[in-house]
């Protein structure tokens, strides 16, 4: 069992696929997602005078809507960089030598929102919890991040995403008294130790706050960073 804590706005559906991010601080590990076969956009969207976000996917022609109110699948209209569903209208901004998206349109149900920025460090998570991520950590100097998901595996990435780790999940042990989860992985006479703690911790790059501190051992190495429970 995880320490998680459940401080995401809303509910959101897994997506099964595989995700290519955004990003505009090219420093920090979290801006580096895993290298993936099929590139699908991510953003999450906070739009003037609104408290609550909306997280938009696009693949291709196609993309996926997700906000407090509904969540509902989109269509590129024939010519045009707009995206509709039935209650729904999203239009990014495209603008000359910069990633696309980082600012939008958006309508739902007949109301539009107006100045939505995306936040690329938060799409980043947002887009390892649509890929059914259970728990992500991020460490610094050497750069790394790490997914756990519950039943299935462990995933570490190292150098900004070129070295890939993948480890069979094995079950937790729990300290209820410490606050402490540890898991011990092996494959191929290589092994992973992985500890996350209870405790709050800030990460030393952004400076944003996560509700474990994590520990893991690999090669002979040992790394330190932050990190949280998506689900």
């Amino acid at each position: 069992m995880l320490f998680i804590n459940h401080d995401y706005r809303f509910r959101l559906l897994t997506f099964c696929s595989c995700l290519l991010l955004y990003a505009c601080t090219a420093q920090s590990i979290d801006q580096a997602a895993p290298a993936q076969t099929t590139v699908v956009q991510s953003y999450f969207y906070l739009c003037e005078g609104e408290d609550k976000s909306i997280v938009v996917t696009i693949d291709g022609d196609r993309g996926h809507l997700f906000s407090y109110q509904l969540s509902e699948a989109l269509t590129r209209e024939p010519g045009v960089n707009i995206f509709s569903g039935s209650n729904t209208h999203y239009r990014p901004d495209n603008p000359p030598g910069l990633a696309p998206g980082q600012s939008a349109e958006i309508a739902i149900r007949g109301v539009s929102y107006a100045n939505c920025k995306n936040n690329p460090r938060a799409a980043v998570w947002e887009a390892a919890k649509l890929r059914g991520v259970d728990y992500r950590a991020l460490g610094q100097e050497p750069p790394w991040q790490l997914e756990i998901r519950v039943g299935e595996g462990f995933l570490l990435v190292t150098d900004y995403g070129a070295n890939r780790l993948e480890f069979p999940y094995a079950e937790a042990a729990v300290d209820q008294a410490q606050r402490t989860t540890r898991y011990v992985s092996r494959l191929d006479g290589n092994s992973i130790h992985i500890t996350i703690r209870g405790e709050d911790c800030s990460d030393i790059m952004s400076g944003e706050t996560f509700s474990s501190r994590v520990e893991v051992s690999w090669r002979g190495k040992t790394l330190f960073g932050c990190g949280r429970a998506l689900h």
